[in-house]
């Protein structure tokens, strides 16, 4: 049995159907575990929604992300709508059929875990804050948290798993000390990635990332 993290996903039906075809994904055996951020800015966030509706066969992990915490902020509770408008909120609204299942799909994302942790990682959409255990954290940092994590060193943690995390787009997967991080820019104009967590290979749905220069 192989254990998969999937970076960022952002709309990209067709990245995240080449990602299980370069990893050759069995359903039966593999386990597969997502960052979040599925939807906006790409074209195709319903199609993303729908296939990973099927991939959930209560072995896989699915985190939610700050563009569905978004969503569901929006469609559920109708609170800064804007805000997810701004950042590819109104992509993904277009690419839902109707109001009905653009609202299946906010109850969904709103049943999705903020992290998952076993002994040796913490997977989680953003990144946490190093000066708190993985039980202090706020919901907004698992989230939203980008340089305050980035930036800190291993020996500034106080949790000593490694973290896996998503959320800011880095050229290529980034092994970095105590962090992994797996989101390559799929929806921004980049690819998608996974990492096997047992071998730490790495695949991408493309050898080259057209916006590499413009990440860390």
């Amino acid at each position: 049995m192989a254990e998969y993290v999937i970076g960022d996903i952002h709309g990209e039906i067709e990245e995240l159907e080449i990602i299980l075809e370069k990893i050759n994904y069995d359903s039966d055996q593999d386990k597969l575990i997502f960052v979040g951020d599925y939807i906006d800015r790409g074209a195709n966030s319903y199609q993303v929604y729908k296939y990973i509706k099927k991939l959930n066969n209560g072995r896989n992990i699915f985190l939610r992300g700050n563009h569905e915490e978004m969503m569901i902020d929006a469609v559920l509770n109708e609170n800064n709508v804007n805000l997810w408008y701004q950042n590819g909120g109104r992509k993904t609204e277009a690419s839902f059929p109707n109001q009905t299942e653009l609202k299946e799909a906010a109850h969904f994302f709103n049943s999705l875990p903020y992290y998952h942790a076993d002994q040796k990682y913490i997977f989680v959409h953003a990144g946490i804050n190093p000066a708190l255990t993985l039980e202090e954290q706020t919901k907004h940092d698992l989230i939203w948290i980008r340089y305050k994590f980035l930036e800190a060193k291993k020996e500034d943690f106080k949790e000593e798993r490694t973290i896996v995390a998503g959320h800011t787009p880095v050229a290529e997967v980034k092994f970095d000390g105590n962090k992994i991080l797996v989101d390559t820019g799929s929806g921004k104009g980049g690819i998608l990635s996974a990492v096997d967590l047992k071998t730490k290979k790495v695949y991408s749905t493309s050898n080259e990332n057209p916006i590499a220069s413009f990440l860390i």
